[in-house]
């Protein structure tokens, strides 16, 4: 069976998760849906993880260790979505007629319950949005240049990764790094939030032009600062 950008996406979160211990493998396979066989051919192909190569395996060792306290795709929006629904709580109530200035209103008045954490939606679309954000951070160092790019698309297609997820991946480490691109079409909070969340799982905050990155996807995505805050102390 081929690999769909969800399975991708969750090959991603869970790297930091990849074997040493036995258990927490056989763990991270009930949270993930990725099976031994699959990680095994990644295993074979790359000699580590999708992780490493995007960032390179000294980087991609430390920011697996960010990644693990995460866990799958699933947990991760529900830690973006409590993160920003918190967030929300904590704000003074807006006078009437006036408008924030901040994140865009949902689309889903119930999705902004105070402290209340609503599960992401669970399409394949969304899986997409997040997979371009973590693609997009990955190579905001200048790390992915041509010939690692040719490496991971064959990485990729190890996995078992279908064509149409193999040829996006290629094509969306050919485009040129632009956080208004990441951020065009998300007008939930909660997304962009997750949106977030899961580009700084990528990025080494120390870097320059990683920093300078996250910063940029902050504004596109219209994130208040004290947000923005939050979601990267979760990890």
């Amino acid at each position: 069976m081929s690999m769909d950008v969800k399975g991708l996406l969750n090959q991603l979160l869970n790297a930091g998760n990849t074997p040493a211990n036995p258990a927490a493998g056989a763990g991270a396979n009930a949270a993930g849906g990725m099976s031994d066989m699959t990680k095994g051919a990644l295993g074979g192909a790359v000699g580590g993880s999708l992780l490493t190569m995007l960032l390179g395996s000294k980087k991609g060792r430390k920011m697996g260790t960010k990644v693990a306290k995460v866990g799958g795709t699933a947990a991760l929006g529900l830690l973006a979505y409590k993160v920003y629904n918190d967030w929300k709580a904590s704000q003074p109530s807006q006078p009437q007629g006036s408008q924030p200035s901040q994140a865009p209103q949902s689309q889903n008045p119930s999705a902004t319950s105070p402290a209340q954490a609503i599960a992401p939606p669970d399409t394949p679309k969304h899986s997409l949005t997040v997979l371009r954000a973590m693609l997009a951070a990955a190579k905001a160092d200048g790390h992915v240049d041509d010939a690692e790019q040719a490496r991971i698309f064959k990485a990729v297609q190890s996995m078992g990764a279908n064509q149409e997820v193999s040829a996006f991946v290629d094509a969306e480490l050919s485009k040129p790094l632009d956080a208004a691109d990441i951020a065009r079409g998300i007008d939930c909070p909660e997304e962009a939030a997750e949106v977030y969340l899961a580009s700084v799982l990528m990025v080494d905050e120390q870097s320059f032009m990683e920093r300078a990155y996250l910063q940029a996807l902050a504004r596109e995505l219209k994130l208040a600062p004290e947000l923005v805050a939050r979601l990267e102390a979760q990890v």
